[in-house]
């Protein structure tokens, strides 16, 4: 298609309003034309700096056309709907993080976009990240057989789920809204944190979750606030992965994956952005931004899908490795809430 692409921004809260929507507008082949979201204030709000129509849901956006595509930026719970109402009106989507709740819900969405012929994409923005290629291409070149993965994803996402069930909930947490990160809404450290870590994994490997087995700490909220599990993925490999939101303000965030091969290791630091592999002989090379670069580039998914759209680049956030990322998250709650070991089906 032609510039300039035609986008509604769904969703106008705190994330698409401080990273959506500046990056949307910086873009000068996107036009935000459409803001949809059930508060009409919110929706006016960040439709003002666009000049663009709100609306209360996207069907409404959708039947009043003059769209090309669609950014998901609701709360997860609500993220299959909208996305399946965009891509059956056959518009170019992007999701945010995670792609959906379950991998029935996930795979429906990948069959709907196959069907309309249009771009899916998920909003995991390490991936978007320079280092992530050179992880990818290390790990699938440098390393020989994968045969175990490491992933920690340690952060301070606790806050939000103690003040989303808090009995006068805070109206922000650090700016962030955290009714988002409610039992209802689809919080939890698997579902918004630790689906990070699980997203790049799939990515880069390009493999998934076959089998998995887990336990889950509460700390007596309604959603999980820490996660440990051992699994197994499609291809052979095995793996572990620890996850909590209870780091404190002051503490240092780890957010890591190691990829161990036949030849090599990959060290994959998400929260700076640093990549360093590791050779057989003993030699390394690492990747990490520039002096003046950012290590969390927030903007970039919605412009890189921009982009996409116009038939530039790939699709850095591809539906088929969100899906597995969410298959993997759906398998790690239910182990842990059964006490069994738990098969994943393929998302492929």
């Amino acid at each position: 298609m032609t510039a300039p692409v035609r986008l509604a921004v769904v969703g106008a809260g705190w994330w698409a309003g401080t990273h959506h929507l500046p990056a949307l507008l910086a873009h000068p082949d996107a036009r935000v034309v459409a803001v949809c979201d059930p508060v009409p204030e919110r929706a006016a709000a960040l439709a003002g700096p666009a000049g663009a129509r709100t609306f209360t849901t996207v069907a409404e956006a959708v039947e009043a056309g003059g769209l090309d595509a669609v950014v998901v930026a609701t709360p997860s719970a609500a993220h299959h709907a909208a996305a399946a109402t965009a891509l059956d009106a056959g518009l170019h989507t992007f999701v945010e993080k995670p792609m959906t709740l379950t991998r029935a819900d996930a795979v429906d969405l990948l069959r709907r976009a196959e069907a309309a012929a249009v771009h899916l994409s998920v909003g995991y923005t390490h991936q978007f990240e320079p280092g992530a290629f050179f992880a990818r291409e290390a790990v699938r070149t440098q390393i020989g057989r994968l045969v175990q993965v490491t992933v920690e994803f340690a952060s301070r996402a606790g806050a939000l789920y103690a003040a989303a069930e808090a009995e006068h909930p805070a109206r922000t947490v650090a700016g962030q809204h955290p009714e988002a990160y409610s039992a209802a809404n689809g919080g939890g450290q698997a579902h918004t944190q630790l689906t990070h870590a699980l997203g790049m994994l799939c990515w880069v490997t390009g493999d998934e979750v076959a089998q998995v087995c887990a336990f889950t700490e509460h700390q007596g909220l309604s959603v999980d606030v820490d996660d440990v599990a051992a699994f197994r993925l499609r291809g052979g490999a095995t793996g572990v992965a620890v996850s909590s939101g209870a780091t404190g303000a002051h503490l240092p965030a780890r957010q890591h994956v190691r990829y161990l091969g036949t030849d090599g290791v990959v060290e994959q630091d998400l929260h700076r952005a640093r990549v360093t592999l590791h050779r057989a002989d003993g030699s390394q090379v690492v990747r990490e931004p520039g002096q003046h670069e950012p290590a969390y580039r927030a903007g970039e998914p919605v412009r890189a899908f921009v982009d996409l759209v116009l038939g530039r680049g790939e699709n850095l956030g591809p539906g088929g490795d969100a899906a597995a990322a969410v298959a993997a998250t759906e398998a790690l709650l239910v182990a842990a809430r059964t006490g069994t070991m738990t098969e994943v089906a393929s998302v492929r």
